[in-house]
């Protein structure tokens, strides 16, 4: 039974590390030229920091472009994203927040 349990929890927590590690391998794919290495950077000069919004402002505007709603140069880059990745990246973002916050 201590077993089973144990072999439970290191599904959960690798699972859990591997979504973190995408959601950063994604971002770095797909936004940091534009947006900078913590997401704090105007995208092309025209959209916000990526830090300034919230979860719901960064999953609904990738959903948006991902499906033609909003037009815009980023549009390719995020044709392929699927919702789990629109997920794990706004994730990302979010722990780039702190990360920003901690920097002088």
């Amino acid at each position: 039974m201590k077993v089973l349990l144990l072999a439970m929890c290191m599904v959960v927590f690798s699972s859990s590390a591997l979504s973190a590690a995408d959601g950063e391998h994604l971002y770095k794919q797909t936004c940091s030229s534009c947006h900078g290495r913590l997401a704090d950077r105007k995208g092309l000069d025209k959209a916000p920091p990526l830090i300034s919004l919230s979860r719901d402002e960064i999953v609904d505007g990738l959903t948006a472009r991902r499906d033609g709603k909003i037009i815009g140069r980023g549009n390719k880059a995020k044709a392929h994203l699927t919702d789990d990745d629109i997920q794990e990246l706004a994730s990302h973002i979010e722990s780039l927040k702190a990360v920003k916050s901690a920097t002088p």
